[in-house]
Formats: structure tokens, sequence, C-alpha cells
């Protein structure tokens, strides 16, 4: 894994930051994460959650002030970061976990939860409640949320829950708040949220798995569709799907290589899953899906297309630094003569790299709003 480091201070602590693009705030303090921070009240004997951690500087700026800290991400790139962080702090009492939200914890058993939450107000509904699951009675929740973000909305949410939600800071368009877990209410663990779609790929009714924290989950979006329309995939093709998502382009391209093999990877705990789903609820059996930061454990030199629709918002922000590690990636990994298939929005200056990675670069496929790149090892 290539790493980023950064050096910031919080709290009066000097961290040395371990990110990678694809991470959250992966290369500087985040201005609302600083205001968060700045506004928790720890105590020494405090057990805290550091709930969708990302880089790990929530959790490593807090530990030496209390007992034990646990962090958890759902992406797998935020977890090696966050275990990279804590490392290069020498911190020993904290721990690192992959979990979808609060799903993997022990219920009541932590005195304060910090999160800085995403926009989508679905999944802001999933982690506020999973936090006052595993908040103990009388435990504090501080959130933090850009109001681009939907923040007004995630504290009406909180005050739903606990009861009573207020901000307490404001930052650079950050607000954070804070919540308390009533002494006198029962509050379970959210199930999983997992849903079917139907949806038509390549002239073919489908079933689409997924839920919300994953891209389109619902739905084939225009994009994705774009990039199944443009594809060419042989019938004994190896495809890789690069950051699969729900798996629908998986799908797509194990039905046009049944003699074929499609290999599907997402950092993305959740996306893994909703694509596995995916892929049952289908009868594809020549694919397999792999939890994997851009496929750093596939060997080199093993595919003959990757087709990939790589993402470029990071919560409120624009990040395309990812993209940059799925052309890198696609380079490493596909054969001498087999091609890559990108869409991408038009706006998105993606060929300069592209160009430097391949030797041959066409537009394959564009309209108004998007572009598919065909690109040749």
């Amino acid at each position: 894994m290539k790493e980023h480091r950064f050096v910031t201070t919080v709290r009066g602590h000097r961290l040395a930051v371990v990110g990678r693009p694809g991470v959250w705030s992966w290369d500087r303090l985040n201005p609302g994460t600083a205001a968060l921070l700045e506004t928790a009240v720890l105590e020494p004997e405090d057990r805290v959650l550091d709930l969708g951690c990302g880089t790990g500087v929530i959790g490593a700026a807090v530990a030496t002030e209390v007992r034990e800290v646990v962090l958890v991400d759902c992406n797998v790139a935020a977890v090696e970061c966050a275990r990279r962080t804590l490392r290069a702090n020498r911190i020993s009492n904290a721990t690192v976990h992959l979990s979808d939200g609060c799903a993997d914890l022990e219920p009541a058993s932590f005195d304060v939860v910090l999160c800085h939450l995403p926009r989508e107000r679905a999944v802001q509904e999933e982690l506020l409640r999973g936090a006052a699951a595993v908040l103990r009675p009388g435990g504090t929740l501080y959130l933090v949320a850009h109001r681009d973000a939907g923040v007004r909305t995630a504290i009406r949410t909180a005050q739903a829950i606990f009861g009573r939600c207020g901000v307490i800071r404001r930052k650079k368009g950050y607000h954070v708040a804070m919540a308390v877990r009533p002494p006198d209410r029962e509050y379970n663990l959210p199930a999983p949220t997992y849903a079917a779609r139907a949806v038509v790929v390549d002239g073919v009714e489908t079933t689409v798995v997924g839920k919300p924290g994953v891209f389109a989950w619902d739905r084939l979006d225009a994009g994705t569709a774009a990039l199944i329309g443009a594809m060419e995939i042989g019938p004994a093709d190896q495809v890789l799907d690069l950051g699969c998502g729900t798996g629908l382009v998986g799908v797509a391209a194990a039905r046009r290589a049944p003699d074929g093999r499609v290999v599907l990877v997402d950092a993305d705990l959740r996306a893994v899953e909703a694509a596995r789903r995916t892929l049952e609820a289908n009868g594809i059996a020549n694919a397999e899906v792999h939890l994997s930061d851009c496929g750093e454990d596939l060997p080199p030199a093993s595919f003959d297309v990757v087709a990939t629709n790589p993402p470029f918002h990071v919560d409120v922000e624009v990040d395309r630094a990812i993209a940059h590690r799925f052309i890198e990636a696609a380079q490493r990994l596909l054969r001498a003569g087999g091609r890559l298939y990108l869409v991408a929005n038009r706006f998105l200056p993606y060929e300069p790299w592209l160009q430097e990675a391949f030797p041959h670069v066409e537009v394959t496929w564009e309209d108004k709003r998007y572009r598919v790149w065909r690109c040749t090892r």
C-alpha cells in the first residue's frame, strides 16, 4: 500500500496521519473533524468509539486522554490507514475494525461516540441509531456534518432518536452537535437494510441488490449504463469490475463471457455484500466478489478487460485522485493487448492520466453528460 502522510496538531497533540486517495480527508485535517475534536469533552476512564474512522485521526487524537478507543470503518483502505496512523503515533490502547457501522459492536458498551457523518440521509440515520444502541445510558454522542451534507436533517433525526440534540459549534460550514443517551430508553442495533430492485441490463430484466451508502444502490445509473453499452467482452474473456458497487457491470460482463471469468472488487464492505447478493439473485456462476483496495492483492497481467466507473465525490468534496489510482491499477492488471473501459462525467480531466498509462486511448462513446474511454495495454 502506497501511503501519504501529513502532520497535524489537534487537542494539543502532534500527530502523524496516514492516508491514501479514496479515504475520507486523506491528505489534510478536515475543518469539521477539527471542530469535533476541539469540542468533545472526555474523561480519563471513557471508552470511546470513532465511528467511520477514515484515516484514524479522531481516534488517534483522543487515545492519549481516555482508557480505550475503538475505531470502525466499512472501507478496507480506511481501516488499513487507521491502523498505520495508530502505529505511526505508537498508540497501544486503540484497535481498528472493519464493520458496517455499529453492526459488530456490543450494545451499551461505550461512554462516548465521535462521528463525522456522511451525506446520505438513510446512512446518517443508520449510524445515529447504531450510536444510540452502543452508548451506555448517559453516554454522549458528538456528531459533525456539513450544511451541504444535510446536517440539519441529521440533527432532527438525532433529536427523534435521543430526545434532544443541539448544535454546540460551527466552523466553515460544519456543525458539531451533541446528544446524550437517555437512561430510560431501549435501543436495538439497526438490522441490515439490503433491498432488491428490478432493472433492465443489456435488455435483460435483472435484480440489483443494494443498501444506502452503496453508489446507485437501487437503480442502474446512467454512467454505468453507458459503460455497459460501450464495453466489448469476448466469450472467454477474463474481466475485472473495478469498484463494483452493486455489481451490475460484473453481471453484464459475466453474461457476455460464459466461458470466461469475472472478478468484482470494491474497498467498501457494503458494496461487496451488495454485489455478492446481486450475483446470487441473478444466478451468475462465473463471477466472484472480493473486498480489495483497487485490486492490490490480484496478480498483475491477469485480465483481458477492466471496466470501471471510478468515484470522484467524497462527502461534499470532489477528489479525483482515486480515479488516478484506478487507472494505475488497470495498467498493472491488464495483459498485453487488454482493454480498459472507463466511464466518467465529461468535465473530469482524465485524458492525460489515461495517455500516460496506455499507448492507445480513444473515446468509444459519449453524450452531453458522459464519456466512455477505451484504452489498450
